[in-house]
């Protein structure tokens, strides 16, 4: 059951990241066209253009400024919305009450005291023993409600101008130290909430025929816009990432679950290839249908190791080296239904079980540099245009694993080769690998060609 749980709640988070890339994406659009118009109008404004007719431009971009500001306070609502204050973690106290047995709203409970309070005739109307206060209530006229002791400022006044119980310092908005730092979507609506005060404020100065004034907050506008958009496009990056390192951990340990299979279906094919052609009957015949089996597990394994890669779509090479392991797999399990369990059959193993690691290595490698990517603070900045998804692994990566496939290409031959020369294979039970080898070489071409001209963007 926990594993069945485990699955559903790492499924249902994988859908919760492509929603929220799907939206993030789409206030990003609405974002720059509202910045295109605006950047427009403030162009018209400087080359004289009609007050009037500007005047209602900018009372538009500012209404659609306005409603994505709206959008935008409600996803942060929705995702913020539970107050933090007053949520209980590992058992604290929820909406004031008590936890693990405590008062409640600083009563005692049946009369007991806490940490050394006054217990059985403890001092009454807010006296407290040995000059301790009681629930931060004062003793003879001390300072309540958390006011400071011992010098600290009163009267509200925060010390060494530290603001206190999130109150902001004159009046600008600032957080406690104590509280988070705002989020990239709290900051986002921050700047999008001053643009669209500097668009009002252009729209009056318009109205009143201040041209000069009206360019200024139009100017000003646009640089929070920006500000907003490379706010969210950091939050876009941001669940790439934690997608790239779902994706790849998921890939890592389906594949070291294939290798680990592979590797017993190699130990136990070698084993029953050691019986003598003489001593072989019915026995060896299910002996290997049951490695069969065991291997069309591996099929399975590999089908969905490669939907994943497909569902991503940002690799070339990858997918096309799971397939390849499928149809060797596929390969290798109807051989040993009829019982061929020769060297062919062996090599072909062998070269599944190299596959597999080798894109287990490739994994790691990629995991690895995403980790010092973020930890160098580099999270594939954008270019001018569309925000591009960063792949799932690099190109140097991909590179690789061509030159790997390349290599096995070229040591199958040879391997079949020598198998042609020798008497232990026939060039009729050969021939059809050469050819698989052939599409093979040819597919490899391909995905070469298509990692060139880039198309897995």
């Amino acid at each position: 059951m926990a594993e069945i749980l485990k699955l559903l709640t790492s499924e249902d988070r994988a859908n919760r990241i492509r929603d929220e890339k799907k939206r993030v994406a789409e206030m990003i659009k609405d974002l720059k066209r509202i910045e295109r118009a605006q950047r427009s109008t403030r162009a018209r404004t400087e080359n004289g253009s009609e007050m009037g007719q500007l005047k209602d431009e900018q009372q538009s971009i500012g209404d659609r400024g306005e409603k994505l500001k709206e959008q935008l306070a409600e996803d942060n609502r929705e995702e913020f919305g539970e107050a933090k204050d007053s949520e209980a973690k590992d058992g604290e106290a929820k909406d004031g009450e008590a936890k693990d047995g405590e008062a409640k709203d600083g009563e005692a409970k049946d009369g007991e005291a806490k940490d050394g309070e006054a217990k059985d005739g403890e001092a009454k109307d807010g006296e407290a023993k040995d000059g301790e206060a009681k629930d931060g209530e004062a003793k003879d006229g001390e300072a309540k409600d958390g006011e400071a002791k011992d010098g600290e400022a009163k009267d509200g006044e925060a010390k060494d101008g530290e603001a206190k119980d999130g109150e902001a310092k004159d009046g600008e908005g600032q957080q406690s130290q104590s509280g988070p730092p705002p989020t990239p979507q709290q900051q986002a609506e921050k700047q999008l909430q001053k643009a669209v005060e500097r668009m009002q404020q252009a729209e009056k100065e318009l109205e009143n025929s201040k041209r000069d004034e009206a360019v200024e907050q139009q100017l000003a506008a646009e640089e929070n816009l920006r500000q907003a958009i490379d706010e969210l496009e950091q939050i876009l990056r941001q669940l790439r990432e934690e997608e790239m390192q779902r994706e790849l951990a998921r890939l890592e340990s389906r594949l070291k679950k294939m290798a680990a299979m592979q590797s017993k279906m190699i130990d136990d094919t070698v084993e029953l290839a050691a019986t003598p052609q003489t001593q072989r009957n019915r026995q060896t015949d299910l002996k290997a249908g049951d490695l069969s089996f065991e291997q069309k597990k591996i099929t399975v394994e590999a089908d969905r190791a490669m939907l994943l890669l497909r569902e991503e779509g940002s690799s070339v090479a990858f997918p096309e080296v799971v397939a390849q392991i499928r149809d060797d797999s596929d390969r290798i399990a109807q051989r040993l239904g009829k019982t061929q369990i020769d060297a062919v059959t062996q090599g072909i193993q062998q070269d599944v079980l190299a596959a597999i690691e080798e894109m287990i290595q490739a994994l790691q490698q990629a995991q690895a540099d995403l980790e010092k990517q973020k930890q160098q603070g580099k999270s594939g900045q954008q270019q001018a245009g569309e925000p591009q998804e960063q792949p799932l692994v690099g190109a140097i990566s991909e590179l690789k694993l061509i030159r790997t496939m390349e290599t096995r290409i070229k040591s199958t031959t040879q391997r079949y080769s020598g198998l042609l020369q020798s008497d232990d294979t026939s060039a009729q039970d050969l021939l059809p690998l050469l050819k698989n080898l052939s599409d093979r070489q040819a597919r490899l071409y391909k995905i070469t060609r298509d990692l060139v001209m880039q198309r897995n963007k």
